[in-house]
This record gives C-alpha cells, structure tokens and sequence, in this order.
C-alpha cells in the first residue's frame, strides 16, 4: 500500500468557500494546458505554499531546480535552460530579502523593547526569536501579496 501510495500521492478533499478563487480556477481550467482541477490546485500550492510558509514561520523554503508542474518549454525565445538560471536568480534574491526582513524585523524589535525600558536579550538576535514582521505591516503585507496574485 505505501509504494502505491508513492505513485498517485495523497488524496485530500477540499471546499472552496470563496467565490473569487473558485472563478479563477475555473478561468485557469479553461487553459489547454490545465486539464484537470487536481493539476490547478498543485501548481498553486508549489508556487503558494513556500509563500505561506514564510509568512507564518519566517523560513524561506527554496526549492531545489524542481520545476513547477506545467513549466512552459519556450517563450519569447527564451529556452528551459534560460528559465531554469532565471528561477535560480529570482530564488537567490528571495533568499536574501527574507534574510533581510529577518534582520530588519528582529532590529525593530529590539528598538522597541529598548524604548519600553525592557533589557534586550542578544540571544534574541542570535536566534531570530524577535524576527518576525512587525504588527502595523502584517496586512500591508497581505494585502501587497493579494494584489500581486490578480
């Protein structure tokens, strides 16, 4: 059972409460290179989930060169090869902005427990305990992604 298991995947069941997101997979299924709704919601959730991840737990998880599951073969002449050093760069410069707003974050952090009177702990900033986006950017920060995903 476990190795059939490894060839078709996990079956999970899911409801989609959201009119929106319903019409655009709806939209996407209408594409000739998405045939099925299993296929829609996989690809969403390779390029979503790590997104979520990071929001929720601060970690960027960077895939190895694992392609999406519909990468397109060729565009405006740019080959697989090409795509594959552009998706390198593109996963570098989201690695080195999230250390970034790592750092960033555990600064404002520790500003702010200072300007509070409170003793700064330097194991804090070692362990990125204090590293999370701060409270007033939290929705900014949601709502700049929803936009991007339209």
């Amino acid at each position: 059972m476990k190795n059939r298991q490894n060839l078709i995947g996990i079956e999970k069941h899911i409801r989609i409460t959201d009119e929106e997101i319903n019409n655009k997979i709806n939209r996407i299924l209408e594409l000739p290179e998405y045939r099925t709704f299993n296929q829609v919601v996989n690809e969403a959730l390779f390029y979503g989930l790590p997104i979520l991840c990071e929001k929720l737990f601060g970690e960027a998880t960077l895939s190895e060169e694992i392609a999406p599951p519909s990468l397109i073969k060729s565009v405006g002449g740019l080959d697989a090869k090409s795509f594959a050093v552009i998706v390198k760069l593109l996963k570098e410069t989201v690695l080195n902005v999230t250390i970034n707003k790592s750092i960033l974050s555990s600064l404002f952090h520790g500003k702010c427990l200072e300007y509070k009177g409170c003793e700064v702990d330097a194991k804090n900033f070692e362990h990125g305990v204090i590293s999370d986006t701060p409270d007033y950017l939290s929705e900014y920060e949601i709502q700049g992604l929803k936009k991007l995903r339209r």
